[in-house]
């Protein structure tokens, strides 16, 4: 079936908190401990993945690319290493499906929402898996930094994601006016275990069991502005 993944939810304002019980109680990923992550959401036109997840379905499927260097300081003719993914959710268990591809920094860079090269994209990833949606355009730009940890004692592994942003949307499908910002931060523990080790007992009152999406939250406070609360 995969891994188990579960997301908790912390105010932005404690990330600090959580980064150091992280640090202090687990280990830095030794290869990838910090990176800019950047990613855009694909969906159908009528937001069937979006509404899969704001609906709680059993069944649930994203599509992204995603590349690990800050967009606003992309250098110009750089060609960047980027990963189209296809994951599937059933309940708590994941699937991930993953296709490299070289992109260049002026298509990242120059409206990534409205270039071709990027609006082609999911036409490989149905080279690879069945059952995706017939069309699929690039609905949502998002970034934010991530911080990786391994559990010594389970080898279970955690992600601290903060200052999430949805830096562009495309107005042809989403209304809003990006950049947007969240409030909120989230860390993912990843891997065969269902429930948190025991050494996080102390920072239960700050954090938050939620399945949450970055995607979806981007989406609810560009249409819905009034209600932004974590």
């Amino acid at each position: 079936m995969g891994d188990v993944e579960q997301k908790f939810i912390f105010l932005a304002q404690q990330r600090n908190l959580i980064h150091d019980w992280l640090d202090y109680h687990c280990v830095r990923d030794p290869k990838y401990y910090y990176s800019v992550v950047s990613t855009i959401y694909f969906d159908t036109p009528q937001l069937q993945l979006y509404r899969e997840k704001r609906n709680g379905d059993y069944l649930k499927s994203k599509i992204r690319l995603r590349w690990y260097e800050d967009w606003h300081t992309l250098t110009p003719g750089k060609t960047v290493r980027g990963f189209l993914e296809l994951k599937r959710r059933v309940g708590v268990f994941r699937q991930k499906e993953r296709v490299e591809v070289e992109l260049t920094s002026q298509s990242l860079r120059d409206n990534p929402l409205k270039n071709q090269e990027i609006m082609e994209l999911p036409v490989m990833m149905k080279r690879v898996a069945e059952n995706l949606p017939e069309m699929l355009a690039p609905m949502l730009h998002i970034q934010y930094n991530r911080y990786r940890f391994v559990d010594p004692h389970s080898g279970s592994r955690f992600s601290l994601d903060t200052d999430i942003c949805c830096l562009n949307a495309n107005d042809d499908y989403v209304a809003g006016f990006p950049p947007v910002f969240l409030d909120a931060g989230v860390m993912e523990f990843k891997g065969e275990c269902r429930e948190l080790p025991a050494t996080f007992l102390p920072i239960m009152d700050y954090i938050t069991k939620d399945a949450f999406s970055k995607y979806g939250r981007c989406f609810e406070h560009l249409m819905q502005p009034i209600s932004r609360v974590v």
